[in-house]
């Protein structure tokens, strides 16, 4: 079985179902977005050529693969197999699994991760809308464990991974540095507004690192999904705490919180 030469990769173009303005289909949780954008080019739903459905049958079954099981399994047969194409087609879109696994990070990031903001008028208060963003966040950790597991390793282990997940850490950090300026009540120290931009975005990925790929409360916690709202809950209560320099009000939180009271009283404008 032959393909025809590889092109550059082909970008990838978010389905229009994502709660996206002019959009009328359904919500699509993070973490299921990457995967239906690859459905919709295998199919051709672009008008995508041979070459550029099958470069998308090679990253979607290394997708599955690393859902399913660690890097360190993946194998050019194990993603040729998944993808149904012959062992050789692999060389005609990938010079290395190496290459085909940094694109397939550096487009999930860009497609399927995404900051807990508080922006908008969804909800009558910031903190409800950030742990609902969170709560889609942590599930979404939840299910693709495995594949987050190998995402951290490999940005630990390879120069460009981190870069792309310092890129986008980074545009987090300045959001989140613009919300923590916009709401200070006072004037702030020299760059304080960016300390705690990069602060609140390495707590939140810290925490669910240590959860979801370190397991520091054992392999069964992450594994069930009645935890999903607590874990965002407390990332939420914190993130606000931190851009507002006070606590949420308390009758917000769940009648079984962990944090039910431990906030401080509101502060006065």
């Amino acid at each position: 079985m032959t393909d025809d030469n590889a092109p550059s990769a082909s970008p990838v173009r978010t389905p229009p179902s994502q709660g996206q303005a002019g959009s009328t289909g359904p919500h699509l949780a993070l973490g299921d977005r990457y995967v239906a954008a690859l459905n919709a080019q295998i199919k051709g739903a672009g008008g995508e050529g041979k070459s550029a459905r099958t470069r998308a049958k090679l990253k979607r079954a290394a997708f599955d693969c690393l859902t399913e099981s660690d890097l360190a399994s993946l194998t050019i047969g194990s993603i040729t197999g998944k993808a149904k194409v012959a062992a050789g087609t692999f060389y005609l879109h990938f010079d290395s699994i190496r290459d085909l696994v940094l694109e397939v990070f550096s487009e999930f990031a860009a497609v399927d991760i995404a900051p807990a903001i508080p922006e908008g008028d969804e909800f009558v208060d910031l903190f409800s809308q950030m742990k609902a963003t969170f709560i889609e966040i942590v599930g979404a950790f939840r299910r693709r464990r495995m594949f987050f597991r190998s995402l951290f390793q490999m940005k630990r282990q390879d120069a460009d991974a981190n870069a792309v997940w310092l890129r986008l850490t980074a545009q987090w950090a300045e959001i989140l540095s613009a919300i923590a300026r916009d709401h200070a009540k006072q004037p702030v120290p020299a760059a304080f507004d960016r300390f705690i931009g990069h602060a609140t975005s390495a707590f939140a990925d810290e925490i669910m690192t240590r959860i979801y790929v370190d397991e520091i409360f054992g392999a069964a916690f992450p594994d069930d999904p009645r935890n999903d709202e607590h874990v965002a809950e407390l990332l939420a209560f914190t993130r606000h705490r931190m851009l507002f320099g006070s606590d949420p009000d308390p009758k917000l939180l769940t009648a079984n919180s962990p944090l039910n009271g431990f906030s401080y009283p509101a502060k006065r404008s």
